[in-house]
């Protein structure tokens, strides 16, 4: 519940300054929704990527786990390099360090939804988002 709450404020707290964010989405709701004959389902909310791309860059800018951990249960060779990481370590993952980082996402402090476009998202590593 809180990280939804959470995520929902600050998504509000970007658009609030927004006017032409929020009068694109409005219409992309409206849009869709007429599409679906007013019925809000599963398949009416798959179709709204406006809105999707403003909850992705809410999480993008504002991470719910700024960091995560994994342990390794084997031991790992990372690809074209000759480090081994050994069975059993512990690895801490930046993700906001990640997110912030202004050579994937330039000026990482602007709140822009355009950069979770299909098309932007395909020219980016997978990794890059989490």
């Amino acid at each position: 519940f809180e990280t939804s709450s959470s995520t929902m404020s600050f998504a509000l707290y970007e658009l609030a300054p927004n006017q032409d964010m929020q009068t694109k989405a409005r219409t992309e709701i409206e849009t869709v929704l007429a599409r679906h004959n007013g019925e809000f389902t599963y398949e009416c909310m798959r179709d709204m990527q406006y809105l999707y791309q403003i909850f992705c860059e809410t999480l993008r800018k504002y991470s719910i786990a700024s960091v995560t951990m994994r342990k390794t249960l084997n031991d790992y060779q990372v690809p074209n390099t000759k480090f081994v990481i050994e069975k059993g370590i512990i690895i801490v993952i930046p993700v906001d360090a990640i997110h912030r980082d202004p050579e994937i996402y330039p000026e990482p402090e602007r709140f822009d939804p355009t950069r979770f476009e299909p098309e932007a998202v395909a020219k980016r590593h997978p990794m890059t988002w989490l």
